[in-house]
């Protein structure tokens, strides 16, 4: 304030000598006018009274003015800082977004494999068991044939032999066979 007071008054005297000071060497004319002494007067004057009302207000606008300014510039590093903080935030989980990504494909990649292999283990059991089923079936059924060919062939035989023994059996065979058969069953009793 100091300042601007003695500027101002530095000011004020230097527009007001320059003209008296010019008028004194001029030696040719008249005498320094009054009305320029009355101007400069009037004008300290003036500026006297304003800097005398208008100190206070001017003071307290300038300081006003100023805390306001440094308000403004704490806020704008305040929201700087803000800014910064996130971010950083937002940079720190976008690359823990993109570990979890990986980490996720690499975990379903593993899962995919450890799937695939218990699918294909799955199907060898199946296939195995499959087989295994198969051919002891197949055995049942071969057995199943077999005996019944042997029934069959048994059948065909016994037919053949009746037929042939009636073709050829005499009624003198036939009482010997009884003969022979009740000998037999005494022998048992």
């Amino acid at each position: 304030m100091r300042r601007l007071l003695a500027s101002l008054y530095g000011t004020s005297f230097a527009l007001v000598s320059r003209p008296l000071w010019a008028a004194s060497e001029g030696g040719h004319g008249e005498g320094p006018s009054m009305a320029l002494v009355y101007w400069s007067i009037n004008f300290l004057i003036l500026a006297g009274i304003l800097l005398y009302f208008l100190r206070k207000p001017a003071k307290d606008f300038f300081a006003s003015r100023a805390t306001l300014i440094r308000t403004n510039i704490q806020q704008a590093r305040d929201l700087k800082a803000n800014a910064e903080k996130k971010y950083a935030e937002y940079e720190a989980r976008l690359k823990s977004i993109e570990k979890e990504m990986n980490d996720l494909v690499a975990s379903l990649q593993k899962d995919g494999e450890l799937e695939r292999r218990r699918i294909v283990e799955t199907a060898t059991q199946q296939v195995s068991t499959l087989k295994s089923n198969s051919e002891r079936m197949l055995q049942q059924e071969l057995r199943k044939a077999k005996e019944e060919l042997k029934r069959e062939a048994v059948n065909l035989a016994t037919e053949l032999a009746g037929e042939l023994i009636r073709k050829n059996m005499t009624p003198e065979d036939q009482g010997r066979l009884v003969e022979q058969y009740l000998q037999k069953m005494e022998k048992l009793a």
